[in-house]
């Protein structure tokens, strides 16, 4: 089948549809779902074409941008953080520069770290002129894995009379998952390719899904974090030692009020990562995450995880006479 980037596609095995955004070989292309707000790779025997550009080819620069969310930004005065890949078409092999942006009419005197969950390091400080970006450095993601977060610490400048502005004390989570997400690549005017963009400042109003930003002030200001009674999840040790996880979100919390399918899913997925990490030393554990069939958006997030992330952890579907087309069992090695 000739599937071409810009392609809508539908998986077959699932009630699931979504954007190529990259062709990774001959039989395997990047789908990225809109809907969901996250990319996986897929056979091209799992797929079908429901619409095609027929202008559309296989290279990346022509397209890449076409189909991706516009940036919404009702106040350009503001700092970011923006990484830009080497290779936007093998997002999960490529590199990334990241850049501080100054989108203000003041001088940014900035400061910037890396914190790597235990300490902070130092990675440069100076000033950034208006409307400037700076490269902070050149990482692959297995080096933006151990960063972990970036620090950033600002204060702004201007020669005469001016608007005062706030100070800037802000973290920001790094994860290569996030990196990885085509639809969260965008044409800026700062790149002459696509980038993403992390906001540093409260005000501004940059409207990304998936994205999180947040400002030491209001870390200081929240309480702490009470025993979540609301979520249900325990795991179910059956008589042949395999331990099975519902991550149907009424089997993991009592109340979804407020829940978007977005943020259900995340709590489906931070259920399955706490649980592989909880066994992963356990060699030969075999484990059953029920994820029912549904319209598969949860089976295949869960997939493309092992796929990407948990190689070394063999994975198959599980026994059809008890759990159906539902299920995955993964098995510690």
């Amino acid at each position: 089948m000739n599937i071409r980037i810009g392609d809508i596609v539908r998986f077959i095995s699932d009630k699931l549809e979504g954007k190529v955004t990259g062709i990774i070989d001959n039989n395997t292309v990047n789908v990225y779902c809109d809907e969901y707000g996250f990319e996986i790779p897929a056979s091209v025997n799992n797929l079908v074409v429901i619409h095609s550009d027929s202008n559309t080819t296989k290279t990346v620069s022509a397209t890449s941008a076409s189909g991706q969310k516009n940036v919404v930004m009702e106040s350009a005065d503001t700092l970011y953080i923006a990484f830009v890949p080497e290779n936007f078409n093998n997002l999960t092999e490529s590199r990334f520069d990241i850049y501080f942006v100054n989108d203000t009419t003041q001088t940014s005197l900035y400061s910037i770290s890396f914190h790597d969950g235990e300490k902070y390091t130092g990675i440069t400080a100076g000033n950034c002129n208006p409307n400037t970006t700076y490269l902070i450095g050149n990482y692959s993601l297995k080096e933006i894995d151990t960063i972990k977060a970036i620090h950033v610490q600002s204060v702004f400048y201007q020669k005469g009379v001016h608007v005062l502005k706030n100070a800037i004390d802000t973290q920001i989570k790094v994860t290569p998952v996030n990196l990885c997400k085509a639809g969260a690549y965008k044409h800026t005017r700062w790149f002459n390719s696509t980038s993403l963009l992390r906001p540093l400042d409260k005000e501004s109003i940059v409207k990304e899904e998936g994205l999180e930003t947040i400002p030491e002030q209001f870390l200081q200001k929240m309480p702490h974090k009470t025993e979540d009674t609301s979520h249900k999840e325990t795991p179910k040790q059956s008589n042949s030692n395999i331990i099975e996880i519902d991550l149907h979100i009424d089997k993991l919390l009592d109340d979804t009020t407020g829940m978007e399918n977005k943020d259900m899913l995340d709590y489906q997925m931070d259920v399955f990562h706490k649980t592989l990490e909880q066994y992963k030393l356990r060699r030969g554990q075999k484990i059953v995450f029920i994820h029912g069939k549904g319209d598969g958006v949860l089976r295949q997030r869960i997939l493309w995880e092992l796929q990407t992330k948990y190689k070394r952890f063999n994975h198959q579907d599980a026994s059809f006479k008890q759990y159906g087309y539902g299920a995955t069992m993964v098995t510690i090695k």
